[in-house]
């Protein structure tokens, strides 16, 4: 099914599936070094907001708040800079990944910082890459965690193997495809860390730079295709 599809939405797909990978390679990092939580949802800082709130924890209650408005920011960001400038968010979202990466690489593995501070770094490039990749084959799908995703596959193999519906195949090969590079992102940071500490996440510049690499040349030959529609139209 997917060779019947033009060329630039398979390219799409397979950018989108390596920013999965680099969404599992950095959100490794505060699980790491923070006792297993997860950075790159606000539900666990949200939720630990209000017990603070509830239980007279002022300074955790502050360092929430100040966590929440940095991921509130970068949703404004990626939101508000393709609208107001000429920037492109996806390749400015991989700038982010990768001096993200470096601040995680300067922070001291399990340090004696409060253990929020290891989330602000997802708090930050998680949200802003979610925003600048937001799916591909006409389907929404998060690069930064994998609930949805793993819903969607089960939900289309369902449809495809019990109900004989053949139409969601690519829907559960797109949804499968963003799950493995995910979670193939998490392995390889998990190695990386077991072997370097915290300098193993300076690596997000390798597939970072493989999806600059995969958008540029998927921009030049759309460039090429349409100068050459114009062309043939022309004579």
């Amino acid at each position: 099914m997917e060779k019947n599809l033009v060329p630039a939405h398979r390219m799409e797909a397979h950018i989108h599936y390596t920013v999965a990978f680099i969404g599992g390679f950095l959100g490794l990092f505060p699980i790491v070094n923070t006792m297993h939580l997860f950075g790159s949802a606000q539900t666990a800082n949200l939720i630990n907001a209000l017990l603070s709130l509830l239980t007279g924890k002022w300074q955790t209650l502050a360092l929430c708040a100040l966590g929440a408005l940095i991921y509130a920011l970068a949703v404004f960001l990626a939101t508000v800079l393709p609208k107001h400038t000429s920037c492109n968010i996806q390749l400015l979202a991989m700038a982010v990944d990768v001096a993200a990466g470096f601040a995680m690489w300067r922070f001291p593995r399990n340090g004696d910082f409060p253990v929020i501070l290891y989330l602000y770094p997802t708090f930050f490039a998680m949200p802003f890459q979610w925003c600048a990749f937001k799916g591909a084959y006409g389907f929404a799908s998060s690069t930064i965690f994998s609930s949805n995703n793993f819903r969607q596959l089960i939900a289309s193999l369902t449809e495809v193997v019990c109900n004989g519906d053949k139409s969601f195949a690519l829907k559960a090969c797109f949804f499968g495809g963003t799950l493995a590079g995910f979670h193939l992102g998490v392995l390889t940071a998990g190695l990386l860390w077991h072997l370097l500490g915290n300098t193993a996440f300076l690596f997000a510049f390798v597939p970072a730079s493989v999806v600059v690499f995969l958008m540029l040349r998927n921009g030049a030959k759309a460039t090429a295709q349409q100068e050459k529609t114009e062309y043939t139209g022309s004579v």
